[in-house]
């Protein structure tokens, strides 16, 4: 279900900070560059999120959000329901309004000469006044100008970034688009590898499909996660050591995703910070419905369309290795184990 109004307007200026364009004239014009902008990732991990599906479906149809926690309602409240929709529709319904700019950049102006006619009497806090004498050369007045603002560099933003008064603010840390990308890739395929059958087996154990097996190291050598710890061929002390280290790091990312999407459930985004929730998230009774939508939420295809291409194979990769046994635990064959990929 679309939820792009029927005929947008002709004319929406807009100022999105970190993009290719600075400004952008309507919602069409930027959405091409949001695709594949922190913007979309933002999205993206916001999709990720359990509680924030939760708070989609019993929030239809009431005036606030069916959550205990102010800013998870808040981002409800102004990202809506991502669920029935695709990027590009929330985007140019209301996704560019959430993260264009509020107010003008300040520019450098000529202060009157006239206390009355002044905007203020004092400069702000973040501002100074100076003076300059017309009668020298643009050249000595460029030197001498650079010369005070040196005198307040620490006073100056580090990325034009943080110069923002957008409602959702790009965190300025630096976090790279293929590593978020990646990142959202190993969640997504950890939830549809890993956690849905675990679920399935506890709750609906006949769609649970025996040949299916995953587990860290597998994930980890399909994404590429650490190449170097890939091989299984070697002594079995060896093969353990690598397959060991390829685990700890799948798990030090699997991590980093919780940490932004516990961050962007407040409304932060890209963030690694702890986020902790000082009140109950939810009622009993919010609770009790949660119970019933367990399963819906299982039924649900998370992986991102910018990687649906890449992990098309991916959910059927089946592993032909032998049983494990105590003896064959002992004696590992140094070949190369098989990996099988079939349609999904």
């Amino acid at each position: 279900m679309s939820i792009r109004p029927p005929n947008p307007p002709e004319n929406e200026d807009h100022v999105l900070k970190g993009m290719p364009r600075l400004r952008y004239r309507r919602a069409e014009d930027s959405l091409q560059d949001a695709r594949t902008s922190l913007r979309r990732w933002w999205w993206e991990f916001l999709r990720l999120s359990k509680d924030y599906w939760l708070v989609c479906q019993t929030s239809k149809g009431r005036p606030r959000a069916a959550t205990e926690d102010e800013l998870l309602g808040r981002v409800h409240r102004d990202f809506g329901d991502i669920y029935s929709c695709s990027f590009d529709e929330w985007w140019l319904d209301r996704g560019y309004r959430l993260f264009s700019e509020v107010e003008p950049f300040p520019k450098v102006k000529e202060v009157s000469k006239r206390p009355n006619e002044r905007e203020r009497q004092a400069p702000g806090d973040d501002k100074i006044w100076v003076e300059i004498p017309l009668k020298l050369s643009k050249r000595t007045i460029q030197k001498q100008l650079g010369k005070l603002l040196e005198q307040h560099a620490g006073e100056r933003l580090a990325r034009r970034t943080e110069l923002t008064t957008a409602e959702f603010r790009i965190n300025t840390a630096q976090f790279g688009l293929h590593t978020l990308k990646k990142v959202h890739e190993l969640h997504a395929l950890h939830r549809e590898l890993i956690d849905k059958p675990k679920w399935l087996a506890q709750q609906q154990p006949k769609k649970v499909k025996s040949a299916a097996r995953a587990d860290l190291f597998r994930l980890g050598t399909l994404l590429r996660i650490s190449p170097s710890n890939e091989s299984l061929k070697g002594e079995p002390d060896e093969i353990r050591a690598r397959q060991n280290r390829m685990r700890v790091s799948v798990s030090r990312i699997l991590k980093r995703s919780e940490q932004l999407i516990a961050n962007v459930e407040q409304g932060i985004f890209p963030s690694y910070q702890p986020v902790s929730v000082a009140t109950p998230r939810f009622t009993a009774r919010q609770l009790a419905q949660h119970k019933e939508l367990e399963a819906q939420w299982w039924e649900l295809n998370l992986i991102s369309e910018l990687s649906a291409e890449k992990l098309a194979a991916v959910s059927g990769v089946r592993y032909i290795e032998p049983e494990r046994t105590r003896q064959n635990n002992l004696t590992v064959d140094r070949r190369e184990r098989r990996v099988i990929y079939r349609d999904a």
